[in-house]
């Protein structure tokens, strides 16, 4: 008997052949075993067990067509074959699509059945599967994706790889790197589930399932991958739906469903995976041969029955002999900048994914996948009118556009909304955050709607009752307040929040000089389990008990309050809002301890605009009804949307300078626009749109092959990445990044204008 097993690397991320070689040794201690790979910098071709090794060409390099009918007679010989590898088990099922008796790997049409994430041939599995979707679709949409899960989420490949993408940089970042491996943009971002992770193993020959195992993870690499684990056998319950799909698949090879068990005891299915798994000899050890029983099922030869020697299992790091035919390879050559280099595909895998897109693309049903999305985003009437009303011709670009009635129509929303919101108890009011944008038209629409001015600096007092608003309008607050000294207002302000205990006694200092009055003083307290800078700590008796005695030094004659702040956008939604939750708490524990009752309760912020404008009104509502129940001597509520005003009452024009085209399709166009102008790239998707040249129609850009270079000499100035520019699109051409009046206006700089 001869078995040939693929996928033997043996690092940190291991594939299962070394694991499929020590089951088959111990159910086959005569048999000659085969190791194939397509390197010699595969550790696994030194382990002990393998009788002869097949080392071929690089994947990039090999003659797949003359490989594929050498592989044809190895199994016609007699030779079983059990794959080690993902993809080569998929080229292997384009060469034998119906499968080979003594290929012991899926055939072709299952592989179109398990492409995750949705893994149609599980459906009758006891599993769910997390929320999935196509990064296919606009970035403006992947970012609601993201906000809504809390950034929590997980950015995967059609193949091996997946990446934690807690921030939009790193998932940028993470799409471009998996999308140059993989030579796909076929990717999807997967909802994270907390839970512990387990897997169930399973051999099956022929459509019969032979045998199946569970597994739970009790120790795992920085990577996720398997260290050590629990072994027991199925629950029947799974079992018996395991082996009705395994019947209508076909299923010939092992194979391995991953999955994730939440708190609720739900499982939820994360993928398929063509293959054994790496901790395959792990069941092994507990009594579980599955490899043995595949081979068994395809020889017809009975294997020598595993004996459980633990349920548990755990990995240790061997040094083993390097074969004298197969000695190390040369020391890769240094190179500037170089801090080591991947061993991960060391057999050129990803090479063979690029081949295998370009001889089939509908090879793992990637492309049968739901319509290809073009990546366009949807752009606001608002957005169009407000830009259409721009001489974009004669423009000076850079130039910060203003979109008039999409802020009017935003601010008198607003407006509003606190208005149907406010009860006879309860008022409740918006607060403009002047540091967002500190434009005075937008400061100017603030006061028109009824909202308070939010100011973070004695400067931002002043823009505030340049423009119009009263002292008593004006919200005080952040770690700078008394900067700069001596512009403080002498009539009394709406509230001041503290940022910290000294902040808090200077205040107190201030209302007995008469250096300042406000009709409320409070603090800004610290949002506990989410990191921040500001406000003060409450997560310790020391410093609970510091601000509860300086609480109390409060005179009697203002009103006490207190202020949070965290940018949903950076937490997710559903995270704030569980957020408010604890702070209400927090509050009330602080009006118990300090015998002050809160008359004022300011809330932020940091509102992605979707989020608050769209958001369903009945959330506020309950959110108002909360206050009442548990504070119930608030009088006033202070809502701070932040962004959500200023993001979109700004858009950023600017001009191609020029176009280069790459052999590699990849197009680079520098435009007059820098970082300095949009700094905000890196943390949130900009809609863009290009005035057609020809008909002067504004055109949103979907996604593509370009890079959009700024024009200064930095390497990190490129303002967006993977964006289609429309056919015709020429030097001169004019793009509007939308969305690009919160901080994008207010943090951008002069760099580079001389």
């Amino acid at each position: 008997m001869k078995v040939y097993v693929s996928g033997l690397y043996s690092g940190g991320n291991p594939q299962p052949g070394v694991g499929i070689v020590r089951s088959v040794r111990q159910g086959f201690p005569f048999a000659t075993i085969v190791g194939v790979e397509y390197s010699n910098r595969v550790s696994g071709i030194h382990w002990e067990d393998l009788d002869e090794l097949w080392i071929q060409r690089p994947w990039s390099e090999l003659d797949l067509d003359a490989y594929g009918a050498q592989v044809r007679g190895v199994l016609d010989e007699g030779g079983l074959w059990i794959s080690g590898s993902d993809l080569e088990a998929m080229w292997l099922a384009s060469i034998f699509p119906d499968g080979h008796r003594n290929l012991l790997a899926p055939p072709n049409g299952a592989f179109k059945r398990i492409t995750k994430p949705s893994v149609e041939a599980a459906d009758k599995l006891p599993v769910e599967v997390p929320t999935f979707i196509s990064t296919d679709l606009p970035d403006w949409e992947l970012h609601a994706f993201c906000r809504a899960h809390n950034w929590r989420v997980w950015l995967k490949g059609p193949y091996y790889d997946a990446a934690r993408t807690p921030t939009w940089d790193r998932f940028i970042a993470a799409r471009d790197a998996l999308t140059k491996v993989w030579s796909t943009d076929r990717l999807f971002l997967q909802a994270h589930v907390s839970g512990y992770e387990e897997s169930v193993m399973l051999a099956a020959y022929q459509g019969e399932l032979l045998g199946c195992v569970s597994m739970r993870k009790r120790d795992i690499t920085p990577e996720g991958k398997t260290w050590a684990g629990d072994v027991s056998p199925v629950d029947p319950k799974f079992e018996e739906p395991l082996r009705e799909m395994v019947r209508d698949l076909n299923w010939t090879g092992g194979g391995e469903l991953e999955m994730v068990r939440d708190a609720a005891g739900q499982r939820w299915l994360l993928e398929m995976n063509p293959r054994f798994p790496a901790w395959v000899h792990g069941a092994t050890i507990a009594g579980h041969n599955l490899p043995a029983l595949l081979v068994q099922a395809a020889a017809g030869v009975n294997a020598r029955r595993a004996k459980p020697l633990a349920s548990e299992f755990t990995r240790v790091v061997l040094e083993v002999p390097v074969r004298d035919e197969f000695p190390l390879p040369a020391l890769p050559e240094p190179f500037a900048g170089a801090i080591g280099h991947s061993m991960k595909h060391p057999s050129g895998l990803t090479s063979l994914a690029e081949r295998l897109h370009k001889a089939d693309a509908e090879l793992i049903g990637i492309a049968e996948e739901e319509a290809v999305a073009d990546g366009i985003p949807q752009v606001p009437e608002t957005f169009l009118d407000d830009i259409a009303a721009y001489d974009l011709e004669r423009l000076q670009t850079p130039e910060f556009l203003y979109m008039g009635s999409t802020a009017e129509q935003l601010f008198r929303r607003a407006g509003e909304r606190a208005h149907r919101l406010s009860t006879n108890e309860v008022q409740v009011v918006s607060g403009y955050s002047i540091k967002t944008n500190p434009d005075e038209r937008l400061i100017g629409l603030a006061l028109e709607n009824g909202f308070l001015a939010e100011a973070i600096s004695l400067l931002e007092v002043q823009k505030a009752l340049k423009v119009g608003f009263r002292p008593d309008q004006v919200i005080l607050n952040g770690p700078g307040k008394w900067w700069p000294e001596g512009m403080m207002p002498k009539e009394r302000l709406h509230a001041v929040f503290c940022d910290s205990v000294a902040d808090l006694d200077r205040c107190v200092d201030a209302l007995a000089t008469g250096e300042m009055d406000s009709r409320h003083v409070g603090i800004r307290i610290r949002t506990p389990n989410v990191v921040s800078r500001f406000g003060i700590p409450l997560d310790s008796p020391g410093t609970f008990r510091a601000l509860v005695e300086a609480v109390e030094r409060l005179p009697a004659h203002v009103a006490f309050g207190v202020h949070f702040h965290m940018a949903s956008s950076n937490i997710g939604v559903a995270q704030w809002w569980h957020l408010f939750e604890s702070m209400l708490k927090w509050c009330r524990a602080i009006e118990q301890l300090t015998g002050r009752t809160i008359e004022i309760l300011d809330m932020g912020g940091g509102w992605f605009p979707d989020d608050w404008h769209s958001s369903d009104e009945s959330r506020f509502v309950r959110a108002v009804e909360r206050v009442k129940a548990v504070l119930p001597r608030v009088t006033q509520i202070v809502s701070e949307p932040g962004k959500a005003m200023a993001q979109p009452s700004m858009a950023l024009a600017m001009r191609i300078l020029e176009i280069q085209e790459h052999e590699d399709d990849s197009i680079e166009a520098v435009v007059d626009g820098s970082i300095a102008e949009l700094p905000m790239y890196a943390f949130q998707p900009h809609r863009i749109l290009r005035q057609c040249g020809e008909s002067g129609a504004l055109q949103p850009l979907g996604r593509g092959k370009t890079h959009l270079m700024g024009r200064l000499c930095m390497e990190h100035d490129i303002v967006a990445t993977n964006v289609a520019l429309p056919e015709g699109t020429r030097a001169g051409d004019v793009l509007i990044f939308c969305d690009a009046g919160g901080y994008d206006r207010s943090m951008s700089y002069v760099f580079g204008r001389g």
